[in-house]
């Protein structure tokens, strides 16, 4: 554990940043002071964090890759915790796409940041094996703590350059996109794992969802049964949440028949 605290600026927005805000708060190591608008200006950033006198900044989750005057105000020491095993999964969306994609293990990196995207040297990292039912939610909050911990564990020795940082492996990068509404969308041409998937991964946002006579269906849960696609939770267009079961009902239909319908208009 971190024993000598020293002052820090702490980058971050949501979903992640509240998170290590809140557990940095709980261990007693509280940051000097708090920047959560990525739209910020390089100018901006080095206005604020001057005026703050850090011996370090600690970026979590902030959403804006940091130009190198912003890196200069604390001589390069800049941390992020980031929820991945880097070099896999860089980029603005780690956590969703280890879900897409089904991985049985992911994990939490604390870099030393350059001026590249998740591209700096690693200084500690823990894997933590996926059930394959978690949700993004779940993980953030996991990984997220972890991570903190991982900062408290390391951060007096990276200052007191007692650390062997480990050069990222560039032959086994993977980069992440920013997810958009439009990706959310189901095809029920996909395996019904892949919408099972889908579904979890979106959901908080954007919401995995299907067009139904013209109008949008939320599907915020579902499951597999008998290696079939079967929504629970529902939110139809101006409507609230709902069982799949009740929503069926209120058409008139089995809950087959809804999916045969939802199958055909979303191919």
């Amino acid at each position: 554990m971190s024993v000598l605290k020293l002052p820090y600026v702490f980058l971050g927005s949501a979903p992640i940043g509240p998170i290590a805000l809140e557990a940095l708060n709980h261990a007693q190591y509280p940051p000097v002071a708090v920047i959560d608008d990525p739209r910020m200006t390089t100018d901006e950033l080095v206005d604020q964090i001057l005026a703050a006198k850090p011996t370090f900044l600690l970026v979590v989750g902030f959403g804006a890759i940091l130009k190198r005057d912003v890196l200069d105000t604390v001589a390069g020491q800049v941390l992020n915790i980031h929820p991945s095993m880097l070099p896999l999964y860089r980029g603005p969306a780690p956590v969703v796409q280890a879900l897409l994609d089904g991985v049985r293990e992911t994990g939490v990196s604390l870099m030393e940041i350059d001026t590249k995207m998740d591209h700096g040297p690693v200084l500690a990292q823990a894997a933590y094996p996926l059930r394959g039912n978690e949700t993004p939610a779940e993980l953030y909050e996991v990984l997220t703590k972890t991570g903190v911990q991982l900062f408290l564990e390391n951060i007096d020795d990276y200052l007191e350059e007692k650390l062997d940082l480990l050069p990222q492996d560039e032959s086994e990068a993977s980069v992440t996109n920013m997810v958009n509404k439009e990706d959310a969308r189901l095809s029920f041409s996909l395996p019904a794992r892949t919408l099972e998937r889908m579904t979890r991964a979106y959901q908080g946002w954007p919401r995995a969802y299907v067009e139904l006579d013209g109008k949008r269906l939320i599907i915020d849960t579902a499951h597999l049964e008998v290696k079939a696609f079967i929504p629970d939770q529902v939110q139809p267009e101006g409507g609230k949440t709902m069982p799949f079961t009740d929503f069926c009902r209120g058409r008139r239909h089995t809950p087959n028949e809804v999916l045969e319908d939802i199958a055909r208009q979303n191919p």
